[in-house]
């Protein structure tokens, strides 16, 4: 009787990378979902000379722009101030790629997505001659959301506005409070993305021990991922993590050691060789800090031990993993107004207010997957 030992370079033997560069897994995985993997690798490899994608808010094709001739006081258009408030965001920002919007026109309310589960159910088709036809019901999913409304407010000093009407105007302060706004967003984006009860509880991976990535005697990151992938109900079009979570993979002798034998390899694992051998077209690496309420420091958005996987589609009426439903209003669901407070200094002050009302919802627990502990 012979016994296998599951030893690392029966690993690396294993889990060797086909001849268009992907997991075996990974490519029978695609394939179960339609996919070619072949034509997936080749699309990879041309988004990886072009640097990828990421999905950005819509921008008003005529940017505002404050010349320095104009004063303050004339762009103070509540049209402008809506464009300028939708224009402003950092590069960074990546909830719109992760949790794409849909909008509405009620604050609460339920949208309607066929289900797909229906389809897979086994029923009884045997004719009869005269029995009845068996039924094939057909369902729906029902997402509900609640928005909830949100607000921000600023002002801006006439005094100090006169000195530098080209760097402190109410165009530019509604600029950085929309920011403000939209980074609030990006927090929450984060949460639902990274809190493991969001996920179906079949597609949770909880690393402990000595199964960390960075140096665990145990690590299997091969077994980790199909774990996550062959979880999933659908084809994961994302993963995201942070920096500290990249270098924990990227530390990692067994992934190391396979990938290095990728197309145009420099010896680092890089990000173009994880998402054509996983099958995942945006592999996201998140270097964004924030300051946590009632802390001073800056800390990053992401999770330092998390890898989070997720099929997203932009389009309102199909399954994905989270959306962010937007009450419909003002620019892009944007609304911003700004008036004048005289009790604020010699000259007064330009207060601005931005607001919008959305709801972050799980749309499909089962259209994702996650990691987590996967770094000490």
């Amino acid at each position: 009787m012979s016994i296998l030992i599951k030893d690392a370079a029966q690993r690396r033997r294993s889990n060797a990378p086909t001849t268009f560069g992907m997991n075996p897994f990974a490519a029978e995985r695609l394939q179960s979902f339609g996919v070619d993997p072949r034509d997936f690798a080749e699309q990879q490899r041309a988004m990886g000379r072009t640097e990828g994608r990421r999905r950005l808010p819509q921008q008003n094709p005529n940017p505002v722009v404050t010349e320095l001739s104009i004063d303050y006081r004339d762009v103070t258009t509540r049209t402008i101030l809506q464009q300028a408030a939708l224009g402003a965001f950092e590069a960074d920002f990546l909830a719109e790629e992760v949790a794409p919007s849909a909008f509405v026109d009620q604050m609460k309310g339920t949208v309607i997505l066929e289900d797909s589960t229906e389809e897979r159910r086994e029923v009884e088709d045997t004719a009869s001659a005269r029995g009845k036809s068996g039924e094939a019901p057909s369902a729906v999913l029902s997402v509900d959301y609640t928005c909830l409304e949100r607000v921000l407010e600023d002002y801006q000093s006439r005094s100090d506005a006169e000195k530098a009407p080209s760097l402190l105007s109410i165009t530019r302060l509604v600029e950085k409070l929309s920011r403000k706004a939209k980074r609030q967003h990006e927090i929450r984006v984060k949460t639902a993305l990274t809190t493991a009860t969001n996920y179906a509880a079949a597609n949770r991976r909880a690393l402990v021990g000595t199964t960390n990535w960075n140096g665990g005697v145990t690590a299997d990151p091969f077994a980790d991922m199909q774990f996550c992938l062959g979880a999933m109900y659908a084809p994961a079009t994302h993963a995201v993590m942070s920096l500290e979570a990249w270098q924990a993979a990227q530390i990692n002798d067994d992934l190391r050691a396979v990938l290095a034998s990728q197309i145009n390899n420099k010896g680092t694992l890089q990000r173009e060789d994880f998402a054509s051998y996983w099958g995942i077209p945006n592999v996201i690496v998140d270097e964004q800090r924030y300051t946590p309420i009632g802390t001073s420091a800056q800390a990053r958005l992401y999770p330092a031990g998390t890898i989070a996987l997720a099929h997203v589609s932009a389009n309102p009426e199909m399954r994905t993993f989270l959306r962010n439903f937007m009450l419909r209003g003002g620019a892009a669901g944007f609304t911003t107004l700004a008036w004048f407070d005289e009790g604020l200094g010699p000259k007064g002050a330009d207060r601005a207010k931005v607001s919008y009302s959305n709801s972050l919802t799980v749309v499909d627990a089962t259209y994702g997957a996650i990691i987590t502990g996967m770094r000490t």
